[in-house]
């Protein structure tokens, strides 16, 4: 019995290194895919691709009685691969007419738009927000500028500093704002920058290992002619562009703020008021209770309150909204003070 164990488990290990032959061999092949799609501009992630792969692979692992669960996972996990390779190669620059690219940022968005713009041959200067303020070489540094990224992270008194000297910018330059407080930073650029503008609101984190299928928001504000080439350079990253117009997209920039906004106050009024420190609350709930990331939260919106006050109140028809919000959260409680189950259910239910 144990011989016929051994022999058996042979022929699995003899399988297992022809298989790892073969996905070696399909590496390679993607390997020369890529640098045919790097040629012809061509984007990393074709979805219409791996779905017809995924799909006819399903159907033939059903004829052969193989679970098609079990050999999706699997080529996702090969698709997958592939892409990580993809992201570690130099990207096909899109737009050779652009100097160069200056990022001003103080956050790790700032830095990943510096390395995947590098990866695609562009030459980038960035600078760290407090450097760009105390700068007083200002004119020299936008000599032959394309292009201003800003991808910030600050409080309202920066704010006037940062526009002043973005006074200065040629008026061809084309600004690309990449921030959770776009709303204020749009409203005050476009009063003194006539030139494009961009805003971006990126829907991914950048703990994510494959960024190919992630997704982010793009809003044109001026003259969106000079930038599309930018968007089609985010594709070639694997990147996919969800346009929204700017009622659409303040919209969206306030019910984000105002969850935020609102998650901090239930949370300080429940947690951060206790005596105990908030690590020893925190370890007596559930994981998907943690997995709400609450210390970053309480880190970034204590540091700069102020800040998403202000990008909560930044318009008018926000108050009434806000209003709407709390007639809400009062029926809820309502509803849980009666113990309605029902009618609480009800309330998520779509039509």
């Amino acid at each position: 019995m144990l011989k016929k164990l051994i022999i058996l488990r042979n022929k699995i290990d003899i399988l297992d290194k022809k298989l790892l032959e073969i996905i070696n061999k399909r590496l390679i092949l993607v390997k020369k895919v890529g640098i045919i799609k790097n040629k012809h501009k061509l984007p990393i992630y074709d979805p219409k691709r791996e779905k017809y792969i995924i799909k006819r692979k399903r159907k033939e692992a059903k004829k052969k009685g193989i679970s098609p669960n079990l050999i999706e996972k699997i080529l996702y996990c090969i698709i997958n691969e592939s892409y990580l390779y993809e992201q570690k190669k130099n990207f096909k620059k899109l737009n050779s007419d652009i100097l160069t690219i200056l990022i001003i940022t103080n956050n790790k968005m700032g830095h990943f738009f510096k390395k995947m713009l590098i990866m695609s041959n562009y030459s980038v200067i960035i600078i760290e927000l407090e450097n760009f303020k105390v700068n007083n070489n200002i004119n020299d540094l936008f000599l032959n500028i394309s292009i201003v990224i800003i991808s910030i992270n600050i409080s309202i008194p920066y704010f006037d500093i940062l526009i002043y000297k973005l006074k200065k910018l040629p008026k061809n330059c084309t600004i690309i704002i990449i921030s959770s407080i776009e709303n204020i930073l749009i409203k005050k650029i476009s009063k003194i920058h006539k030139g494009p503008i961009l805003g971006l609101y990126p829907l991914f984190n950048l703990k994510s290992i494959i960024l190919i299928k992630k997704s982010i928001l793009c809003c044109f504000i001026h003259k969106s002619k000079s930038y599309i080439w930018f968007l089609k350079q985010m594709e070639i990253w694997g990147l996919k562009i969800k346009n929204i117009d700017i009622i659409k997209y303040n919209k969206f920039l306030f019910l984000k703020s105002l969850q935020y906004f609102s998650t901090l106050i239930i949370y300080n009024i429940f947690l951060l008021k206790k005596n105990e420190p908030l690590e020893k609350q925190l370890s007596l709930f559930s994981i998907p209770f943690c997995d709400l990331n609450l210390f970053p939260l309480k880190k970034k919106f204590l540091k700069d309150l102020k800040l998403y006050i202000n990008t909560i109140l930044f318009s008018n028809s926000n108050e009434k909204n806000i209003r709407k919000y709390l007639i809400h959260m009062n029926n809820i409680i309502n509803l849980i003070q009666k113990k309605k189950i029902k009618e609480i259910i009800n309330i998520f239910k779509y039509n």
